[in-house]
């Protein structure tokens, strides 16, 4: 592999490597309740744009991710969150735009709420399940880095879920 560079113009994202949408069909079963209002429409809640880098140990993968702003009933838009497959690597987030709060959480239940905006730089360590969650009116934007080997245990989550979710409540963002 030889050094590149890439545009991050955030009005025309290419990275050359994976770009992944997630659509309200493919994640609704994150969110506590379904939103038959959200059914016909089948929104984008989130798009991933990945470096085109391999898997293996010794690169770094680097990510835009664009989770765009609204709610399924009261709970806000969220990532569907992971576990990283070798348990042992971290996780970088540098907020671009919007505001929002990344859930960490332990498989021994420890818990913890980071928030995430413009310039803000949010450290995962190794052992955390992670989930972004977008509590403002425009799309909360941030740049990720992790070691490329990391890999991502989604299926852990799915079967768990996460501890605490973030809910509009009364105009306020609760955590419950």
């Amino acid at each position: 592999m030889r050094p590149f560079t890439v545009s991050m113009n955030l009005d025309n994202i290419n990275f050359n490597g994976n770009h992944i949408v997630r659509r309200y069909e493919d994640i609704k079963s994150i969110f506590k309740s379904t939103d038959i209002s959200l059914e016909d429409k089948n929104p984008v809640i989130y798009e991933v744009f990945e470096s085109p880098v391999p898997e293996k140990q010794g690169h770094l993968i680097f990510l835009v991710t664009i989770l765009y702003p609204g709610k399924v009933n009261e709970e806000f838009f969220m990532t569907k969150g992971h576990y990283h497959t070798v348990e042992n690597t971290a996780e970088v987030y540098l907020g671009i735009k919007g505001k929002g709060l990344i859930l960490c959480q332990t498989k021994s239940g420890d818990f913890e709420v980071a928030e995430i905006s413009e310039n803000r730089v949010v450290y995962i360590p190794p052992f955390w399940a992670h989930r972004a969650v977008n509590i403002f009116d425009e799309p909360l934007i941030f740049f990720g880095i992790y070691p490329a080997h990391a890999g991502h245990d989604y299926e852990t989550i799915a079967q768990s879920g996460f501890v605490k979710r973030v809910f509009s409540k009364n105009g306020r963002v609760v955590i419950e």
